[in-house]
């Protein structure tokens, strides 16, 4: 027994040896961890989380241009010519109609100016404020909603695979029996008891069997790469699932799932639309804004200096001071007819997304009943399919024993056989139906 024990570890370290050879890494993922792990890799999630950032700049954008605004700047002109103006002669005792060219100015100039500006009201700046928090707040959703639907793709993913090694490891019990009855029909035609054909049927079978067997393997290794795929993950990285089919299915609890309340806001489609909502309000409140003036304050401070010569550092050469304060208002008072036309738009979206709202709600409704419908029969479904299975082995088995003590013909078997292989791809469909059916379920209840 110990020198067993010693095989079989022996043989796990070897497998593993050789999957490290062939992979980058060899993971192990629960199916909670599975949905974190795609959470963390997807690509459309970390667009979605970095357009969450650029929506909270946003909102810090807009709010700085409520608070006061400084600005300065600094200014040199060389005029190589000087600017010359004309005064009439008469100033000089000159013929009337006579000018005098005069040079003002100096050739060096140079100027500081600082402002200094507060926004005291302006209609527009408080609802594109709001606008910009509802526009977060739909980012937000929107990562949620992308969340969700990774959560689903994964659990979907992940059953599947369940799915495809139940399917095998049946194949591969089922085809070790086979193997064994087509061992012991050969020992009994070579003894004369039976015809060929007894041992033709059986390897027709067998035959039959190994082609789905290779359809099977190949179709768990797709399944494994699809999952592969869906969290992000390289496809040549080796992953072991933790949680078998009995787990998932343990977690059908048709009471819990029939009886739960339904709550639109815990819809996150729903969400989305009365995030729309808010912001097309607001699109109404900002347009009704353009009626409103809107009212600035500045302060401005400034220093000039002219020189002959370039002497700007000269602390014994004056500047020149100028600062004024002052008040700015901007009143709105005839557009012909462009700011009406843009708040009936307004007004009319919102219409729109009132009629969308109705929509959606009895859309959820129906879609939430037949989720629930769809859920109940593939329970009822699933629950006879495992009945059948059991009945369908039950019969082969006996026939398998019949057959063995000469009872049976290899016609029964072959028919007990058909049917027992019958009934297990129908259990393993009813499987991939319920489950199918209760993530469907849980995603419309918010419960994924």
């Amino acid at each position: 027994m110990k020198n067993n024990i010693k095989i079989y570890i022996s043989v796990i370290f070897l497998i593993i040896g050789m999957n490290t050879l062939h992979a980058q890494k060899i993971s192990m993922f629960s199916l909670v961890e599975a949905q974190e792990y795609a959470i963390q890799k997807s690509y459309s999630l970390q667009n979605a989380r970095t357009d969450i950032e650029i929506a909270r700049k946003k909102v810090s954008e807009i709010t700085s241009l409520g608070l006061p605004q400084i600005n300065a700047s600094l200014s040199y002109n060389n005029f190589i010519d000087i600017p010359t103006s004309l005064i009439p002669g008469e100033f000089f005792g000159e013929e009337p109609g006579t000018f005098i060219e005069v040079q003002f100015g100096t050739k060096h100039n140079a100027k500081f100016e600082a402002s200094a500006s507060q926004l005291i009201f302006d209609g527009s700046y408080i609802v594109g404020l709001k606008a910009s928090r509802a526009y977060l707040s739909l980012s937000e959703t929107q990562l949620l909603k992308s969340e969700i639907e990774i959560k689903e793709s994964i659990a979907q993913a992940y059953s599947m695979v369940l799915i495809a090694e139940e399917s095998k490891i049946i194949i591969d019990s089922t085809l070790i029996t086979l193997k064994q009855s087509l061992y012991e029909t050969r020992e009994i035609y070579k003894s004369g008891f039976i015809e060929d054909i007894d041992v033709d049927q059986l390897e027709l079978l067998l035959a039959e069997l190994e082609t789905t067997q290779i359809k099977v393997a190949r179709s768990l290794e797709l399944a494994y790469n699809f999952l592969k795929f869906q969290m992000g993950m390289e496809i040549k990285n080796v992953i072991i699932l933790t949680d078998d089919l009995n787990d998932l299915l343990s977690m059908v609890d048709p009471d819990k799932l029939l009886n739960t309340a339904f709550d639109y806001n815990s819809n996150v489609d729903y969400r989305m639309l009365k995030n729309q909502e808010r912001l097309a309000y607001l699109q109404l409140k900002l347009e009704k804004a353009a009626y409103l003036p809107n009212i600035v304050s500045f302060l401005t401070f400034q220093e000039n200096a002219q020189r002959m010569d370039f002497n700007f550092t000269d602390g014994n050469e004056p500047w020149f001071k100028t600062s004024f304060f002052g008040l700015q208002m901007n009143i709105p008072v005839f557009s012909s007819g462009s700011r009406s036309s843009k708040v009936k738009q307004a007004q009319l979206k919102i219409d729109k997304l009132k009629v969308a709202d109705q929509q959606l709600r009895e859309g959820l409704e129906l879609e939430l009943t037949t989720a629930r419908v769809d859920f109940y029969n593939a329970f009822l479904i699933h629950e006879n399919k495992v009945k059948s299975l059991s009945i369908a082995k039950k019969i082969y088995q006996k026939t398998t024993e019949k057959y063995k003590e000469g009872i049976s013909s290899s016609l029964d078997l072959s028919q007990s056989y058909n049917q027992f292989l019958d009934s297990e791809a129908k259990y393993i469909e009813s499987i991939k139906e319920l489950l199918g059916a209760k993530i469907k379920l849980n995603k419309i209840l918010s419960k994924i």
